[in-house]
């Protein structure tokens, strides 16, 4: 192998046309990925979730007032975080909770001022919902308790006293339907570009210069709409290399000689890119010709030589005929297989006068050339 070919660039186009028959995988697999995402979230989310409790209860504060006559005003959050934590309050409160311990139930208990200093939240959480619950009502009772002991406290009272409800996650089935859909989604080009780069199949003629630095002749394309200018092309480099012998052997990689056989044929006696015999749809996108076209028999011959058969006699047939032309399949990797073909032809001294790109995509061919 070369090492300019090597060495070679990307053709960001050809690029583009090869990832477009498969831009439906990648959707698919783009698809796959946030359902996987979002049943993997679910089950987690169900499985795996701790179960905890919370209950809120909400206790309005009723301020007594100093020696001055002004209200008692600088209580806030972290003042009764603390005052929970002590001794006073927490006393009380164990009062109500025989069998607790005590460490737990400070772990449990959280209170706040959220805005207004006379409203004061308590939270209590906690792996058990009877837990939580008589927590709760200790801690309401060990605050009202308190609030007749306290001087700067007239009076506790419960306005609001939340039923323990359990704690669920955040729902982010959304989120990881996205994520899923990325991961999955780039692996899916990473994978593709892998496969493109490492991809050595043919494309395009100058695929055939730089891979193997032979004479690109020409293009068979599978749906043959008209002559020009694949078939014309073609047509005006055979009669040039070929000059004046009519007769020319083409080795076919893909193992479908005969049908290539027909297609030149037809394309050099008649100047149509029709075929005979009842020849299968995997070799053949061209209209089939009548019965009585098929006995005709022109000026221009082929013979046709699979690469699965090339032995002795088809090497020595190959150079009486001056050399031979060797058919690619459009798309296919046979990089491998076409080099040791090669290498075997040059031991055997037979010409390659030139290749040829076998059933080419049509629609890939003229959305590269526009």
């Amino acid at each position: 192998m070369n090492e300019e070919y090597l060495n070679r660039g990307i053709d960001l186009k050809r690029m583009v046309l090869y990832f477009q028959k498969k831009i439906w995988v990648i959707i698919m697999l783009i698809v796959l990925g946030a359902t996987i995402g979002g049943v993997t979230y679910q089950v987690i989310r169900s499985m795996k979730m701790p179960v905890e409790y919370q209950t809120v209860s909400k206790l309005y504060l009723s301020f007594g007032v100093d020696e001055s006559g002004e209200t008692y005003q600088y209580y806030n959050g972290y003042t009764w975080n603390d005052l929970l934590d002590s001794d006073p309050i927490l006393d009380l409160i164990m009062a109500e909770l025989p069998g607790y311990e005590k460490d737990k139930v400070r772990e449990a208990t959280t209170a706040e001022i959220l805005s207004d200093i006379r409203l004061l939240t308590i939270t209590v959480r906690g792996d058990d919902e009877k837990f939580v619950r008589e927590v709760r009502d200790a801690t309401e009772t060990g605050l009202m308790l308190y609030a007749r002991e306290c001087e700067e406290i007239e009076l506790i009272k419960v306005i609001r006293s939340g039923m323990p409800q359990r704690i669920y996650w955040d729902n982010r089935t959304t989120a990881a339907c996205i994520t899923g859909a990325v991961i999955l989604g780039l692996v899916a080009l990473l994978g593709f570009g892998f496969a493109y780069v490492l991809n050595e199949g043919i494309y395009v003629q100058s695929d055939v210069e730089k891979r193997y630095r032979q004479k690109a002749l020409g293009i068979l394309t599978q749906n043959q709409k008209g002559l020009e200018p694949y078939a014309g092309e073609l047509k005006a480099n055979l009669h040039y290399v070929l000059g004046s012998r009519k007769a020319f052997a083409v080795l076919d990689m893909a193992n479908h000689a005969d049908a290539r056989k027909l297609e030149l044929e037809g394309l050099l006696n008649r100047g149509e890119m029709e075929v005979s015999l009842g020849t299968s749809e995997e070799d053949f996108g061209w209209s089939i010709m009548d019965d009585d076209r098929a006995e005709e028999q022109g000026e221009w011959e082929v013979i046709p030589f699979n690469e699965d058969v090339l032995g002795e006699e088809e090497c020595q047939k190959i150079r009486e005929l001056g050399g031979v032309i060797v058919l690619l399949p459009f798309g296919n990797d046979v990089g491998r297989k076409t080099e040791r073909i090669l290498c075997f032809l040059r031991n055997q001294d037979c010409p390659v006068i030139g290749m040829i790109i076998a059933q080419a995509d049509e629609e890939f061919l003229n959305r590269y050339y526009a």
